[in-house]
């Protein structure tokens, strides 16, 4: 059988087909549709079949991951939500966490908030009180709540956020407040804070719950609109969404909780890194992915990636198990500019799919990281997306001209070179913002490239920040789509505890982590030999804000004394605590704040990826050649197809490897070499 991998992103939607016995594998790349972007997956579907010759009864599995969600918040764009809430707390989504400083930049003084979430005359206060240690004090007046719901009835609001104070504690008041809402608004979609972020703090249980809400009706319509499509194509098998922790999820959960896929796109890059991790032994990578419109930057430790529970999306507070992910607005299609004293600017604005960079030929003026890198020999015009899209060289030219050149005083290859340059440093401090500022060194990691313009810009990155081998794997411009396909089934979920650790017992500590288990057991619908979970501790100091997540060891679950459970938990605190901070308390309490699961059930694809045309082993095949800009002149290097790369082949530097998503160019005293599982190693 065949398996699909389908990433919709802001300019391209990637798409990527193996067979499951032979790894023969099969891509293509189509425009986005941001009008109905279901039209753009459906298309890339039916071109996949088409190149590889499949039938739909062929297909047994379609991993789908998209930007879709976040997209919708940014743009504003997402379905018209009411909120529920205590009363007195009505306002919680306008005062936002002050002391935090939830804004884009401390320093602006000309900085505006966005818009909260939800207007003020959609905010509706409920008379009900739960007690921080979840005793009832007061039940929900059920009768206010009619009213309520038909004056949400009457107006064109899709959804409703239904977030009580402290329903992390006891779910009982939202539960009942939920029940009566789907009895009278049949037709809406309702959704909870004990569901979505059954955690602390109002302000951000509350922000993540209503950006829930605003999500579910759009992306449900979403879901229900490409399954339907894929049913009429005669696709039988099963649909699978890729969420924001890497892992993939049923159609039915996603559509519950929406916010799963806030980071949905780039987290599947992230998920066959984690699988490259694994194939090829490395501890450490950190992982470049350059698209469109985004460079974004993450990290895979002893093939884990890595895992933030909280976020800022647009200064909006995002409380969701979520790979961590740096991005800055430095992707190919991302505009240059001037600015009013002749600084040079790249992004955060985008040419995006249409009409997109000049040299598109769609009627794009602006000059963009492509259109740069096309002037400078960095990509072809004539084998950009393996010649299947010629490229408008001189749109090109005349774009960087115009705007560059001619203000700048300076040649048409100086001012593209200028914008490399400073594409590369922007790309090159949002590594150092994931690696030296969580304080580890750069130099330790292997860089991992992928993205259609990140091999392009990897060895000017890798040299900057003194990393000494680059690895770009098989299918880089795809990687994302391709990890659609090899991630596995996730499930994260957690409880609340806020109890400092001495006083809890290690029995109360592993109560809590089986119920954890059961319920991924139960939502995942496997056995539970099936189902492999890791917990962690969310921990602080007493007194401190914010928490730091811990692994639990299984072993230390399963030892019946239970004298070294909360030990390591201290200890691993601890020594997390040190990492980021550089200090510790010995003599501070330390509360666990949360218990945390990851479950996962192993779904995806494991085997390799075979090249067809690649020639006997150590084959380099022959090189043409073609002018790049390097050491300040165009030269001539020799050009080298991947697919003619055979496992061992060396090739010593400069020269340029093309394949029809990337290319990769190297320089002299660089060697790349072609490994056994078919990345292309570079060292430099």
């Amino acid at each position: 059988m065949r398996r699909i991998g389908i990433d919709v992103g802001g300019t391209f939607t990637d798409v990527v087909m193996v067979d499951e016995d032979s790894g023969a594998i099969w891509s293509t790349k189509v425009a986005t549709t941001p009008a109905d972007r279901t039209v753009g997956a459906l298309n890339g579907y039916r071109r996949i079949l088409d190149l590889s010759g499949s039938k739909a009864s062929q297909v047994s599995f379609i991993g789908h991951g998209t930007t879709m969600a976040t997209n919708m918040v940014v743009e504003h764009k997402a379905a018209k939500a009411a909120l529920i809430t205590t009363r007195g707390f009505r306002d919680i989504l306008e005062l936002r966490r002050l002391s935090r400083h939830d804004r884009a930049d401390l320093y602006d003084l000309q900085f505006d908030n966005p818009p909260p979430l939800v207007e003020r005359r959609w905010r509706f206060e409920l008379d009900e009180r739960l007690l921080a240690n979840g005793q009832v004090e007061q039940s929900p007046d059920l009768q206010a709540l009619q009213d309520m719901a038909r004056q949400i009835a009457d107006s064109d609001i899709e959804a409703v956020a239904i977030c009580l104070l402290h329903a992390y504690a006891n779910p009982l008041h939202e539960q009942l407040v939920r029940d009566e809402l789907k009895r009278l608004l049949p037709s809406h979609f309702i959704t909870c804070s004990h569901e979505v972020n059954p955690e602390m703090q109002e302000y951000e249980r509350c922000s993540s719950t209503v950006m829930n809400a605003m999500l579910g009706p759009v992306c449900g319509r979403y879901i229900h609109r490409l399954q339907g499509l894929l049913a009429e194509e005669g696709f039988q098998g099963e649909l699978l969404f890729m969420q924001s922790n890497g892992g993939l999820a049923s159609a039915q959960t996603v559509a519950h909780k929406p916010i799963v896929l806030l980071e949905s796109g780039p987290a599947g890059g992230v998920s066959a890194g984690v699988r490259s991790s694994q194939q090829t032994g490395l501890k450490g990578l950190l992982l470049g992915d350059m698209g469109g419109t985004t460079f974004d930057v993450s990290m895979v430790r002893d093939s884990r990636p890595e895992i933030r529970t909280q976020a800022l999306l647009h200064t909006y507070a995002v409380r969701s198990p979520t790979i961590d992910i740096d991005s800055i607005g430095a992707g190919g299609g991302s505009i240059a500019w001037i600015d009013s004293v002749g600084g040079v600017h790249i992004g955060p604005q985008s040419a995006g799919a249409d009409p997109g960079p000049a040299c598109y030929g769609r009627g794009g003026q602006r000059p963009t990281v492509t259109d740069c890198n096309v002037i400078l020999g960095y990509v072809d015009p004539n084998s950009f997306l393996g010649g299947e899209f010629k490229l408008d060289q001189e749109a090109a030219h005349r774009a960087v001209d115009e705007h560059l050149a001619k203000p700048l005083g300076v040649s048409v290859l100086e001012a593209a070179w200028t914008v490399r340059v400073v594409a590369n440093a922007l790309m090159a401090q949002a590594m150092r913002l994931m690696t030296v500022e969580r304080g580890f060194d750069p130099r330790d990691f292997a860089y991992l490239c992928y993205g259609g313009a990140g091999p392009v810009h990897a060895i000017d990155l890798a040299q900057e920040l003194e990393i000494q081998r680059v690895i770009v794997p098989p299918l880089p411009g795809l990687f994302s789509a391709f990890g659609m396909i090899v991630a596995d089934r996730q499930y994260d979920d957690q409880i609340a505890v806020e109890s400092e650790l001495a006083a809890l017992s290690a029995q109360q500590i592993r109560q809590g982590c089986e119920r954890l288990r059961q319920q991924a057991v139960d939502t995942l619908g496997a056995t539970a030999k099936s189902v492999q979970t890791t917990f962690r501790a969310d921990c602080r100091y007493a007194g401190q804000p914010a928490a730091i997540s811990v692994l639990i060891h299984n072993d230390d679950l399963a030892d019946s004394s239970g004298e070294t459970l909360k030990d390591h938990i201290r200890a691993g605190f601890e020594q997390e605590h040190k990492r980021n901070w550089n200090f510790i308390k010995p003599d501070q309490p330390i509360v666990l704040v949360n218990l945390r699961v990851q479950a996962n059930v192993a779904s995806g694809w494991q085997g390799l990826v075979r090249q067809v045309d690649a020639g006997k082993p150590g084959a380099a095949g022959s090189a043409t050649t073609r002018h790049v800009y390097i050491d300040g002149k165009m030269q001539a290097l020799p050009v080298y197809q991947r697919s003619q790369l055979a496992a061992h082949a060396t090739i010593q530097g400069p020269a340029v490897i093309e394949e029809p998503s990337s290319c990769v160019i190297f320089k002299q005293g660089q060697s790349a070499s072609v490994d056994d599982i078919g990345n292309l190693n570079i060292h430099l």
